[in-house]
């Protein structure tokens, strides 16, 4: 890659992290009220436990600590309006302007989105920080600080799922006027499947093994599984093969959608 297209990436991406700065107590505040859903799943997880040592395999301190990690990867990994974003982008014409510059449009919004979920990060680590430490107890005993190399791995291959899916949802403004009902009903379905209700493997057999052949388990569930300790050995192993093989699906998938629609594309505008 030639240095100028890696200055003009670094431009990019310094660019978006400027502009994020701009939302930082919004960072904080989403942060923040992130856990007050904790709280309710707290007491009802009190109740299921209620005269029982596990639950599907889990202890109260374990699912406990895997409501926990999913706050803390959906803080990481989620994108913000990213499709929205990019669906305005088409339908606005305000892609005309980059359709011709040396960085693809792709790439751009992919700095964006990183840039994002950095400041998005690095803001909040303070709450994290304290809600980490008001939970630790629920920690105690996981082996969470062996397997955080792996869970880390994981969920930088959970932005990168997230971001090319978002991606793909967005290409469909190039043949829609608004992709909001399609995207809720994908994100409906992406939270209930994708371990956000419920751990996956909580669920029965079948359905276990379908979630996993998904690409929703491996954006949320799949980091927190690993770092708790519920996926380990073979398991692991091609859990990580499933997750790689996604991002190059939406990938490849992703440009092939961009350049689909740029064949029926009409510049005006911008």
């Amino acid at each position: 890659m030639r240095p100028a297209s890696l200055r003009l990436q670094a431009q990019i991406f310094n660019l978006g992290v400027q502009s994020q700065l701009i939302y930082r107590w919004n960072f904080l505040l989403r942060v923040a009220v992130s856990f007050v859903p904790l709280l309710g799943s707290v007491f009802l997880w009190q109740a299921a436990f209620a005269g029982k040592q596990t639950f599907g395999g889990y202890t109260f301190e374990s699912m406990v600590a895997y409501f926990v990690i999913m706050i803390l990867v959906d803080t990481a990994t989620s994108p913000n309006e990213d499709d929205f974003q990019i669906a305005d982008d088409i339908r606005e014409g305000r892609i005309n302007t980059l359709l011709l510059k040396p960085l693809g449009y792709r790439l751009y919004r992919f700095h964006l989105y990183a840039s994002a979920r950095l400041v998005h990060s690095a803001f909040a680590v303070v709450p994290l920080g304290v809600a980490m430490i008001w939970l630790a107890p629920y920690f105690h005993g996981l082996p969470w600080l062996e397997n955080l190399p792996l869970a880390l791995l994981a969920v930088v291959g959970a932005g990168l799922i997230q971001f090319f899916f978002c991606f793909t949802l967005a290409m469909l403004a190039f043949w829609i006027l608004d992709i909001g009902s399609v995207t809720y009903i994908i994100y409906s379905i992406e939270f209930l499947l994708g371990g956000h209700i419920f751990p996956i493997d909580a669920f029965p057999a079948w359905l276990h093994h379908v979630c996993l052949s998904l690409p929703f388990a491996y954006e949320y569930y799949f980091p927190a599984a690993i770092l708790i300790g519920h996926m380990q050995g073979a398991a692991l192993l091609w859990g990580f093969v499933w997750q790689w093989a996604w991002i190059g699906f939406f990938y490849v998938l992703s440009g092939v959608c961009w350049k689909r629609g740029l064949h029926q594309y009409t510049a005006v505008g911008g």
